[in-house]
């Protein structure tokens, strides 16, 4: 089992290193400035991630609906993560007070090290990882390229993570409004004012009725 963590680990940092554009992948209507981030052409409602916390919680996505959530996927061996560290850190202690949460999701180290990790670097965020709960990364082979989704207990496909880090940006009513792969510059003004806005939708906050967009298909 450590073995193919391994492989897999490896695999995701490779990609995440030599960064190209999946069709299947990139949706969004263009770049918010040179932050690297994407906004998708209409918000889609994602399906709920189930995972746990270095305590031993069980967490779902769900649980945060009327937040502004940042889905960050990561792994400790990912120099790009690492970098990107810093502003998320920052961008959690600017906006947490007024909405905002970022959760590092790590499905390819193990909970100990995931644990450890998130203490030796003070982590501001929470950190959760699968813990029994059936969701795993499962490398796939796209039209010549190998990318990985999130795969839930029932094998259907929830999120695409091409490489480490992704992150997902999510509304109040926990719908996708864009992306990044590869290290964001989340302190590029258009950036901030992308978070700024999304967060002043939080005290009037309602459900989104869910559109069928990408976010919750079979694999198999």
């Amino acid at each position: 089992m450590k073995s193919i963590f391994r492989k897999l680990s490896l695999l995701l940092i490779i990609v995440s290193i030599f960064i190209f554009p999946h069709a299947e992948f990139i949706y969004a209507s263009g770049t918010i400035s040179d932050a690297n981030i994407f906004v998708y052409p209409k918000p889609f409602k994602i399906a709920d991630l189930v995972l746990r916390n270095p305590a031993g919680q069980r967490v779902s996505l769900s649980d945060y609906q009327g937040k502004v959530v940042l889905l960050h996927f990561w792994s400790i061996q990912c120099p790009a993560c690492r970098m990107e560290e810093p502003a998320l850190h920052q961008l959690k202690r600017t906006f947490g007070a007024e909405g905002l949460e970022v959760l590092g999701v790590n499905l390819v180290d193990s909970p100990q090290a995931i644990a450890g990790y998130a203490v030796a670097n003070q982590m501001p965020f929470p950190v959760l990882f699968d813990g029994g709960q059936g969701f795993k990364l499962q490398v796939v082979n796209m039209a010549g390229k190998n990318t990985a989704f999130v795969v839930n207990p029932v094998r259907e496909a929830v999120l695409e993570v091409p490489g480490f880090p992704t992150t997902y940006i999510l509304d109040c009513r926990g719908s996708a409004v864009g992306y990044s792969f590869g290290a964001a510059r989340w302190s590029d003004r258009a950036a901030v004012s992308l978070i700024r806005g999304l967060i002043t939708e939080v005290k009037t906050c309602r459900p989104r009725i869910s559109m069928n967009l990408p976010g919750n298909s079979s694999l198999w």
